[in-house]
């Protein structure tokens, strides 16, 4: 009779495990955990209110269960969005936390500038300047039909993002303008009114160094208000006043 026991033993287990089973898949089902609160974190450029809007139609659906692959792809959609995770806070609290992408310059259109970041994606079109201020990029022509979100994928601009991506932190700080010219050439300006010329490069690296250390250097600084251009296109560096 041993064995019976057994077998009588294992399915009250068994059956017993299915109906807890059953049962929390509905508690977690229910309405006890319905999406009554929405935040969201990590916005700087962004009004609060536009992710919000995008996330419209969460609010009532499950805490645990709803379908975040849609919503990140709603929220994705803002121009000025990298990427999008999500943070539950039981029972009722959706945190939607939001990485922006960050504008690195600027590229003067008619009507206005463009802010584009390091991948060359235009962000916004502003009519009047930022209040925080980035390399201006002249000499680049966008597609009237550009928009914010598009990835412009134009080679000039291409080469001035790759300029200012080596570029280091301190030099950085200094460069106004960059122009590129249509064999994509580029001059920098720098804020202290002085004309930079790189000329035509993949790395640029080696002559971005070199400049950082020329306008970090004590002589320089002393008789920089003479100088009105720099040229790195010779061999080496010439200074002229």
């Amino acid at each position: 009779m041993q064995p019976k026991k057994m077998n009588t033993s294992f399915l009250y287990v068994a059956v017993l495990t299915i109906l807890l089973a059953l049962g929390l898949t509905q508690f977690l089902r229910s309405s006890a955990f319905g999406v009554q609160n929405v935040t969201v974190q990590g916005l700087k450029l962004i009004p609060e209110s536009e992710i919000l809007k995008l996330a419209t139609g969460v609010q009532g659906q499950n805490l645990l269960l709803f379908d975040q692959a849609e919503l990140s792809y709603k929220i994705s959609l803002h121009p000025l969005v990298q990427s999008v995770q999500f943070q539950r806070k039981l029972p009722h609290t959706l945190v939607i936390q939001v990485t922006e992408r960050t504008p690195v310059a600027l590229v003067v259109v008619p009507k206005g500038v463009v802010e584009v970041d390091s991948q060359g994606t235009f962000l916004r079109r502003l009519e009047s300047w930022p209040k925080t201020d980035h390399p201006v990029i002249t000499g680049i022509n966008l597609m009237d039909t550009a928009g914010p979100g598009q990835s412009l994928g134009n080679p000039s601009l291409t080469a001035a993002l790759h300029l200012l991506g080596q570029a280091p932190t301190g030099l950085l700080a200094q460069i106004g303008e960059l122009h590129v010219d249509p064999s994509q050439q580029i001059t920098v300006f720098l804020t202290s009114g002085v004309e930079v010329r790189l000329g035509q490069a993949n790395d640029w690296k080696d002559k971005l160094n070199a400049l950082f250390q020329l306008v970090s250097d004590k002589e320089y600084k002393s008789f920089q208000q003479g100088v009105r251009y720099i040229d790195f296109t010779a061999a080496k560096p010439v200074i002229g006043r």
